[in-house]
């Protein structure tokens, strides 16, 4: 049955995850650490749009962390940290797979691993010193950006796909440019997040200082 709550308990997010939060509709969900009680009716949804983009396109983040924050109402750093573990989880599942069918180069692995672990370390000192709104301004930037990288590179898609017929330099011109507009926006959203980092740090020893 469908009711209201009836507590004084102010529901965290946006407008659309406190209407959810305060939908009574069994079972109810308790997150200590995110500080909210909703529906599982609600978190399914979003699991399983998470897991079907990671498993088709590898982008399952993209979808994750902002229904974490605007459906379900986490904080960016609670669906931030959430999202990694899921992403954990589900990668060591996929790299059991392709490993079986001997389609991991572990040499690649180890290259990007590396990297990976130092910006890793980096991001989860970002979120702990950038403020909440930086991050999801940081987040519609890249997801704006790499929609646009992704809009240039429809015409491969269509003629591989027969519906179409640009001509190969066109195509070939679209897609180098989408390539770029990517790796703008990964590099535009890291560089705000680092510039933000510094400056916190930096205001927190002249804080210190002067205390």
């Amino acid at each position: 049955m469908l009711t209201k709550k009836s507590t004084g308990d102010t529901p965290a997010g946006s407008p659309l995850a406190r209407r959810l939060q305060q939908i009574e509709l069994w079972p109810m969900i308790n997150c200590k650490t995110a500080n909210l009680r909703i529906s599982m009716w609600f978190l399914i949804p979003v699991a399983l749009a998470t897991g079907m983009l990671a498993a088709t396109i590898a982008v399952g983040g993209f979808i994750g962390v902002p229904g974490l924050m605007y459906i379900i109402g986490a904080t960016s750093i609670v669906a931030s940290a959430t999202e990694l573990v899921i992403a954990f989880v589900m990668g060591l599942g996929g790299t059991l797979i392709w490993a079986y069918y001997g389609m991991v180069d572990i040499r690649l692995v180890m290259i990007i691993l590396a990297g990976s672990l130092f910006g890793v370390q980096l991001g989860a000192i970002g979120t702990t010193y950038v403020k909440d709104y930086m991050i999801k301004y940081v987040m519609a930037l890249i997801m704006l950006i790499v929609a646009v990288s992704r809009f240039f590179a429809i015409p491969k898609y269509l003629n591989e796909l027969h519906v179409t017929s640009f001509a190969d330099g066109a195509v070939s011109l679209m897609t180098q440019f989408s390539f770029g507009v990517m790796c703008f926006a990964l590099l535009a959203g890291a560089t705000i997040i680092l510039v933000n980092l510094f400056k916190a740090r930096s205001y927190e020893r002249v804080a210190a200082a002067r205390g």
